[in-house]
């Protein structure tokens, strides 16, 4: 049958909806595009895939990970198994955030900081914790808790300097 001129306006109208709601779409994707490719440079992947998932939750492109993922050049079982294993990094960061108080007690027990090291023994010793050095280390540069170096005593440089002879 033929259309009336009002059923074909209002296909019209439906049509440029459509059309323009494309249009919007591919703006945003667009924008999220160059967002995505700009944050992500220098990241290591687990960060990335952190990014993705923030991408998918605000902007609603549920069905875009396989494109999100090849765009950004990190594997989609990686993005799955990231977001499967998002319990074990909570529950391994609470942990970290409990050693990070211990260790903090015995980095400032009594008034000068320590290394490392010094931590272990002090935590084996005194509170006996039992913590291995890399456990320390890691979440030391984790929470950016800093042994300071002990400077060169400018003193003996210039002792050495004047000297102008040296006994054999």
């Amino acid at each position: 049958r033929e259309l009336t001129s009002s059923e074909v306006i209002e296909r019209q109208e439906a049509r440029i909806k459509l059309l323009e709601g494309q249009v919007e779409l591919l703006k945003k994707l667009e924008v999220t595009e160059r967002r995505l490719l700009n944050a992500s440079e220098n990241l290591e992947p687990s960060r990335v895939f952190q990014l993705i998932s923030e991408t998918i939750e605000q902007s609603g492109f549920k069905r875009m990970t396989k494109y999100f993922c090849d765009l950004l050049e990190v594997s989609r079982s990686g993005y799955y198994s990231f977001l499967k294993a998002s319990t074990v990094r909570e529950a391994r960061e609470q942990l970290d955030f409990e050693a990070k108080g211990i260790i903090l007690k015995a980095f400032n027990r009594r008034g000068y900081k320590k290394g490392s090291r010094s931590i272990k023994m002090i935590l084996e010793n005194d509170y006996n914790i039992i913590f291995s050095r890399k456990k320390i280390q890691r979440i030391m540069r984790k929470y950016g808790i800093v042994c300071p170096h002990r400077k060169a005593n400018p003193y003996k440089k210039i002792a050495k300097a004047t000297k102008e002879h040296q006994v054999v």
